[in-house]
């Protein structure tokens, strides 16, 4: 069942993504999900198979749905997040932007964890809350260095 419900919220993110009126460019765009989702893959590999602060299922389809959550549910609710914002919004509206799609991940948490697909060991939802935020946070990063690296161009 996680996986039926995972593999579909996956389905509404990507064709979230397609259709909306999207603020950033194609290349932005790219580099904000390829940078997403390496800094995500790490750090769930680091969180959750070395320290062990989350168990998985041991059961493959719930594996799966915990894989398609962390490979394409996370990257691109960021990066829809991140353009769901203008350009030229205030500090306050990008900020509550930010945390409000960092809820909606954390509600996609809450629902692996209703369908037993993740444990938390040494962890809670708090720390995956801040997690998100500080993910939205690199993607922001991310979004700054691109700017000033490739549109700005580098000084020799």
């Amino acid at each position: 069942m996680a996986f039926s419900i995972l593999f579909f919220i996956g389905l509404v993110c990507i064709t979230t993504f397609n259709a909306m009126n999207r603020q950033l460019t194609k290349m932005e765009n790219s580099a904000l999900i390829l940078s997403v989702f390496i800094l995500n893959v790490n750090w769930s590999w680091i969180i959750n198979f070395e320290l062990q602060y989350i168990t998985y299922s041991q059961s493959p389809l719930n594996f799966t749905a915990y894989v398609i959550h962390r490979t394409i549910i996370i990257p691109l609710l960021v990066v829809i997040g991140l353009n769901s914002i203008p350009q030229a919004a205030s500090m306050g509206r990008k900020l509550i932007a930010v945390l409000i799609s960092s809820f909606v991940l954390l509600l996609v948490i809450m629902v692996l964890q209703k369908f037993e697909v993740m444990k938390y060991e040494n962890w809670n939802a708090f720390y995956s809350y801040l997690y998100y935020v500080l993910l939205h946070g690199f993607g922001y990063l991310v979004l700054y260095c691109y700017h000033s690296w490739v549109l700005k161009g580098g000084k020799s």
